[in-house]
């Protein structure tokens, strides 16, 4: 068959360019897999669309999660023209028994399972998620599976019933393949075949992170029997290894190889495609229930421990520091003692890690032999961390192997308390289980008392336009242990609990707002006959058969829907209609519901209540409030995170490590028009603070962070959206210089003659860049530029609070990295020098004094007044205020050393070079760090897109 002329009727953007131009790159390599990743609104079913048309040419097929989706790809078409006309709409198809050139279907439709599969209860889940979708009572699996959990929740006798339809129904079908198929119910075989007759040759698997589980393992046997038609798999939220079990992540990885090229979300905000956002957070602390319970749960493990930091006389037991000190000391391994220590730490690098930390920590020497942690090997922030894994071992290979009940229920009493801080011991060894503690910061009822300042800065900000979304895990908090049920009823944390926290404020009542979940939709009761009426307009233009009733709960009302149409999928849609135009201006609902493929383009404050801190479920969630608002071109949406914090306790930074994790992958806007990947986006002082610090910073942050909240036109504005940008990451230097060493009375100014204004951290970073920047160059450790054009390549911004980052413009990855490295090495600790180079500045005052001339002193005061005149006078004195490292690629030999001398001196002052090699110089070194004359800030390297 001739591939009919099929043409795109518009121009791609440069982002889906980059994906054609990769595809057809690889596809010269041979290459049959194409993974392409871009974030919602960025175009990928028209790149997915000019794909098939423009380079592969051949009949293709479409998968998607659900028919909301699938349909989409056969409406886009209209961008494309067949000749002159519009696409023959017999080369399309969304039938699976009567495929066509084009095939837009679900995965159900070629994956539903048969009895022939081993676990028919499984399948029969998956075949009741499947049949929601496909009826459209559900857009995607977690959405399903909510439905159908809240179902058994409510009414077990109704769930008994239908679940036992669906496992009828698999046992009764038959395997009609065998092979990779023999699971497959006879439907989806009779597609399969319809499509390779068909001569399928181009798959496209939309949303393709879904593919970890059912879908995923029959897809590869359909891709076999198919004769391996090229792939090409697209998704906005690439799944992460990490939270998915090793067999299914080598299925996904082998299936869909690497990641060929992804749409960083920053591009597509900055071609004006998506809406800029900005990411802010408020931090809690825990109630004081709640901060009761974790001090007592955070004491009972101090006090085990210092039980067990002693021996026993009466039962002969060993200390915890001697039964660590005598591991370290034997150095056994599994098949005898190590021959040396390097052997032993090779081989046991955990055990000798932990182990030093943890009899330094009490004060134990080490054994003979075993080298002692350095500083930096030894700056661990949480206890846990080292004593853990020396308590895992204490209590599996000694305490257990003991012929006493004594020990074995002091074991027992070990095992219990760590649980409670989420560390269960197992026989091999030790694994993570969920902490009461950690669950008590995550769903803290003190977080739900965050959203009244919050939501009461952004109504003072926007007024009525405000359109809010609160996102939580659950409508209600499940599966409370029974340890914290007296602390975290059934509502801690959840929808239920955020919803009724609003009604109870004047303001954020204003709102109007309605709670909607899987199972559940609550509206204010001031709400109701607006919300009824509107509502029932809606349904009459939509045409479903849907009625309901409301039952009065007291400041609230239950809607209560009855009829063939009514289901999740028919509701969310009414009231998210009714939320674009304004009826409810807030909406509580859970992640389930209001993540993947639900769109309302008018959200301009998004609050994430939930645990959610992988790269798939954080990007769904936010990925809600970047959709562009036709009605308000200049929208910029707050992105709210509240994090939870007792960094007193065992424990109690976890919420913090969550949100930190959170944005690890996450890019955003800074104070100073960069965009950056981390927490440092989020605020600058996020990353230098340690994490226990960061509650003494709590109420400081928490009020700048309110107050960025009505600069919503400044945030954009950092954006450049429209500007030209290079598309790519790049690493930054972020630092905090110290431009007035204590030892330094007065204030530092440039040493040079012509200077009246004191360095600050921007201009001194500045002038140390510049040097360091001309040094490489001239010295050709930089060759891609010339020394007259430095300038033009360097960025120095300064941040909020003292910070400043450094980075090159134009540049290449290798030229970025050396820059990067030697600007670190000027302005960090000093470490492994070779060379030092001193930093000057002329110390003191500078001010614009009155002067009078001296014959104008005889005459009388009225009249030499007018004689007077201002004059700079400058009281100053060049001193030593700091001492660097001279960077490693500028110090490997002295004519290298003197160049940089150079350029420091006619831009930073005049210097001399001391070599380490010489005692003086060390000498010199010394007395340096004895005045605080060397760096001691901490350098971040950042990636940023530029």
């Amino acid at each position: 068959m001739t591939f009919p002329d099929i043409i795109f009727n518009g121009t791609l953007r440069p982002t889906q360019q980059e994906v054609v131009s990769v595809v057809k790159q690889q596809l010269t390599d041979d290459q049959r897999e194409f993974y392409v990743v871009a974030p919602p609104g960025s175009g990928k079913t028209v790149t997915g669309l000019y794909l098939w048309a423009h380079v592969f040419k051949c009949p293709a097929l479409v998968l998607s999660p659900n028919s909301a989706i699938q349909s989409q790809w056969l409406a886009r078409t209209d961008l494309f023209k067949e000749g002159d006309s519009d696409v023959n709409p017999s080369l399309l198809s969304s039938n699976p028994k009567n495929p066509s050139l084009l095939t837009s279907l679900t995965y159900q439709s070629v994956t539903l399972p048969s009895r022939n599969s081993s676990d028919f209860e499984t399948i029969a889940l998956q075949s009741w998620v499947d049949h929601l979708i496909e009826k459209e009572a559900a857009r995607n699996p977690d959405e399903a599976m909510t439905w159908i959990t809240n179902l058994r929740e409510q009414n077990l006798e109704y769930f008994q019933t239908r679940f036992n339809t669906y496992l009828k129904k698999i046992r009764d079908a038959h395997a009609d393949l065998s092979g990779g198929l023999d699971t497959l119910h006879g439907s989806s075989i009779a597609n399969l075949r319809a499509l390779k007759k068909q001569g399928v040759q181009l798959i496209i698997l939309d949303e393709c992170h879904h593919l970890l589980g059912h879908w995923g393992r029959v897809l590869q046997g359909i891709h076999e029997f198919l004769d391996a038609p090229y792939i090409i798999g697209l998704t906005a939220t690439p799944p992460d290894e990490s939270d998915h079990d090793p067999k299914s992540w080598e299925r996904y990885e082998n299936f869909m190889g690497e990641i060929d090229f992804e749409v960083p979300i920053p591009a597509v905000v900055k071609e004006g495609y998506l809406a800029p956002y900005q990411d802010l957070c408020y931090f809690t602390r825990p109630t004081d229930d709640e901060l009761s319970y974790v001090s007592n749960t955070n004491q009972a493990l101090l006090d085990l421990l210092e039980i067990v930091s002693q021996g026993d006389f009466e039962t002969q037991r060993m200390s915890l520091p001697d039964f660590i000190y005598d591991t370290l000391d034997k150095r056994m391994l599994m098949h005898g003692p190590a021959k040396s220590w390097s052997e032993y730490e090779e081989r046991a690098s955990n055990i000798s890690w932990v182990g030093r930390a943890y009899l330094r920590s009490v004060g134990r020497e080490l054994p003979a032999g075993v080298p002692p942690l350095t500083q930096d090997q030894f700056d661990v922030e949480d206890l846990l961390e080292y004593v853990t894994p020396c308590l895992e071992r204490y209590v599996r290979l000694y305490l257990m192997m003991q012929d006493n009940p004594k020990l074995h229920a002091l074991a027992r009493e070990i095992k219990s308390k760590l649980r409670m801080l989420g560390m269960q011991i197992t026989e091999t060894g030790s694994q993570q289980c969920a902490s009461p503690i950690s669950r008590i910061l995550a769903y803290s009822k003190a977080k739900c008392l965050a959203l009244q300042p919050i939501l009461s800065a952004e109504i003072n900000a926007l007024g009525e336009s405000i359109r809010a979304v609160v996102v939580c895990d659950y409508e209600k908090t499940s599966a409370v242990s029974e340890n914290i049920s007296h602390l975290l009823d059934d509502e801690a944390g959840g929808a239920m609990a955020a919803f009724k926290q609003l009604l109870k404020d004047e303001q954020t009542d204003q709102l109007d707002p309605i709670l909607v979940t899987g199972s559940t939709v609550l509206v204010d009761n001031d709400l109701r006959d607006v919300f009824d009426a509107a509502a029932k307009k809606w349904v009459s233009n939509s045409q479903y058969k849907v009625t309901w009733e409301w039952l009065d709960v007291g400041e609230f009302y239950l809607m209560r829907g009855k009829g063939s149409d009514w289901s999740p999928r028919l509701y969310v849609e009414m009231i998210t209609e009714l939320f674009q135009q304004g009826i409810t201006r807030c909406l509580v609902g859970t992640r389930g519901l209001l993540g993947e493929g639900w769109d309302a383009s008018k959200i301009n404050v998004l609050i994430d209540l939930t645990c959610a801190a992988t790269h798939t479920a954080v990007n769904q969630l936010r990925g809600r409030s970047m959709r562009l608002d036709k009605d308000v071109p200049q929208k910029i949406a707050n992105n709210w995170d509240v994090v939870c914090l007792a960094p007193e306790f065992l424990k109690g930074l976890d919420d913090y490590k969550r949100f930190r994790k959170k944005h690890g992958r996450i890019y955003g806007v800074t104070d100073d028009g960069v965009i950056e990947k981390g927490v440092g986006h989020v605020h600058a002082a996020l990353t230098e603070i340690k994490p226990e610090g960061v509650e003494g910073s709590a109420a400081i942050l928490n009020q700048d962070m309110l107050s960025r909240v009505p600069k919503r036109a400044a945030a954009r504005e950092l954006w450049k959206i429209g500007k030209p940008f290079l598309g790519k990451s790049q690493t930054s230097v972020e630092t905090k210089i110290d431009i007035k060493p204590p030892a330094m009375k007065g204030r530092g100014f440039p040493p040079f003659w012509y200077a009246e204004t004191p360095w600050d951290e921007a201009s001194l970073t500045y002038a140390v860049s510049r040097a360091v920047l001309r040094a490489l160059v001239e010295t050709n450790v930089i060759r891609t530029i010339r020394v007259e054009d430095t300038e033009e390549h360097l960025t120095v911004n300064a941040r909020n609070g003292g910070y400043v980052r450094v980075f090159m413009n134009n540049a290449d990855a290798k030229t970025n990295r050396i820059f990067s490295e030697a600007i670190s090495e000027v302005f960090g600790p000093i470490k492994d020098a070779r060379y030092l180079i001193e930093r000057q500045a002329a110390v003191g005052d500078i001010s614009m004094q009155t002067k009078r001339p001296k014959w104008a002193h005889y005459l009388p005061n009225f009249i030499g007044k007018y004689f007077d005149y201002e004059e700079l006078v400058k009281d100053l004195e060049v001193q030593l205020v700091m001492v660097h490292c001279v960077p490693t690629e500028l110090a490997r030999n002295k004519d290298r050393v003197f160049i940089f001398l150079k350029h420091w001196k006619e831009l930073v002052g005049p210097a001399e070079v001391h070599f380490l090699q010489r005692e003086e110089s060390r000498d010199f070194l010394q007395s340096a760090r004895l005045q605080g004359l060397v760096p001691k800030e901490k350098i971040h390297h950042k990636q940023i897109f530029t």
